[in-house]
């Protein structure tokens, strides 16, 4: 009985240390991970970061890293610290309440908070009215491949503050969780992220957001180029005020795609809800879908480095920097004309408490490589066409309202000139009226706009 006691100890103490040496190995892997990721991080615009301690440990170390945020447009840079615990693997135990909790191979997994007291700027201030984000966590668990997955969470908490007038604000924040999945070698990245509802009330004013929920892709494209995909959710958006004016968006969706498609990138633009309602309109449900085709990947990866440089130079906003971006847009705009792009408004259908709006749109450009400088002449190199119908009644309140906004004009003068604009636009044939809704078609191709049939030479204009 004792020969077979022994054996079992001893490869029990054997296992042990074995599990020792390799979590030793792997510790020290898994600081040039870290350092590898603090890196990565340095490599950005705006975000700096300096390890100043790790401590080396068998199972587990703990580092001390101080980040500095650069704002884009100038100010006071924003400092924090976090401390890390990292603990090795080669199996790691992973403790987050929103990812199945067991052990798994991995190098490392690290668990990040913030150094209570060491922030500094606007963070500060926040952190000085709500410390409850103090307690925020990230949790990375750094794989062997060089890949790995990150946890975000805030706790939710309830807080009223007092803002710079003197009044209240009461903040109702319900937390927020995120997920991210990274694979550096390949360039993938994935994740996940939201939050059950936001509350914000100010002298009687309310904003409430409900269900808001992100996902998100990304990949490698050409000529350094990242595509992928991004979808948003929310649930509602109800807004309130003092003078009894409402705001109640439902059921909001926005979604955005690009990939690579030949030599091109092709991107698509996605907008929907069930119900809005605003202004005296009660539109819903609502869907406007828009596509770019044919965009010349190396003109947007030379904007891209460009448009870098210029926020490097320029920190702060400049009339200098202004008028360079200016002429920056510009030259680019040329620039994608080469690979002839082509842009569509696919869809465009709203249903409305005053009747319905639908519509489509479509411009192709053929310029090829000689691309013309002057406006007038990049119009001969426009093919494109529009439908659109808008129900009667709708179209006159969007008149009537586009005439009082921002004027003391009264609702019968208002009233008035919309019934004059439109009988205006029906005798010059740009608008018909059938089945109680105005209707208008255009082209437009070689200089020459064709509306409902009525043609307008616009090559003769100088």
């Amino acid at each position: 009985m004792k020969k077979p006691l022994t054996i079992f100890l001893l490869s029990c103490v054997a296992l042990a240390l074995a599990y020792g040496a390799a979590s030793y190995w792997v510790g020290e892997r898994a600081r040039q991970q870290y350092d590898q990721m603090v890196e990565r991080i340095n490599q950005t615009n705006y975000l700096k970061g300096s390890t100043k301690s790790y401590e080396r440990g068998l199972f587990s170390s703990k580092a001390l890293t101080t980040f500095t945020l650069v704002l884009p447009e100038g100010g006071d840079a924003i400092q924090f610290s976090l401390v890390n615990s990292i603990y090795h693997g080669p199996l790691v135990l992973l403790m987050n309440p929103h990812v199945k909790v067991g052990l798994r191979p991995a190098l490392a997994e690290v668990q990040m908070r913030l150094v209570p007291g060491e922030s500094t700027g606007a963070l500060k201030k926040v952190l000085e009215k709500i410390p409850e984000l103090e307690s925020s966590e990230i949790s990375v668990v750094i794989l062997y491949d060089g890949g790995g997955e990150s946890y975000l969470e805030v706790p939710p908490f309830k807080k009223t503050v007092s803002d710079d007038k003197g009044g209240e604000l009461k903040l109702e924040w319900g937390g927020f969780t995120g997920k991210f999945k990274y694979d550096p070698p390949l360039g993938h990245m994935s994740g996940s992220f939201g939050s059950p509802f936001l509350q914000i009330t100010e002298q009687g004013d309310q904003l409430r957001i409900k269900d808001i929920q992100a996902d998100f892709n990304s990949r490698p494209g050409v000529k350094g180029i990242t595509v992928g995909s991004t979808a948003i959710s929310i649930g509602s958006i109800e807004g309130a005020e003092q003078d009894n004016a409402s705001f109640n968006l439902t059921s909001l969706g926005i979604k955005a795609e690009s990939a690579v498609t030949g030599e091109t990138i092709n991107a698509s633009f996605g907008l929907s809800f069930d119900k809005l309602d605003a202004g005296g309109l009660g539109l819903g449900p609502s869907v406007m879908e828009f596509e770019a085709r044919k965009l010349d990947p190396e003109v947007l990866s030379h904007l891209q480095g460009l448009v870098l440089e210029l926020e490097r130079k320029t920190p702060g906003k400049t009339d200098s920097s202004t008028d360079e971006i200016d002429a920056l847009f510009r030259k680019t705009i040329l620039d994608l004309l080469v690979k002839s792009p082509e842009f569509e408004i696919k869809q465009l259908r709203a249903k409305t408490d005053k009747g319905d709006l639908s519509g489509t749109a479509k411009v192709a450009f053929a310029s090829g490589k000689d691309v013309p400088e002057k406006a007038l002449a990049i119009l001969g190199s426009i093919d494109a066409s529009a439908e659109l119908s808008v129900a009667e009644a709708l179209l006159f309140f969007t008149v009537e309202n586009a005439i009082r906004s921002g004027s003391k004009v009264d609702a019968k003068s208002a009233k008035a000139s919309a019934n004059g604009l439109v009988l205006g636009l029906m005798a010059a044939k740009y608008i018909t009226l059938e089945n109680g809704s105005f209707k208008s078609s255009a082209t437009f191709k070689r200089g020459v706009l064709t509306v409902n049939g009525h043609k307008l030479d616009l090559s003769r204009l100088h």
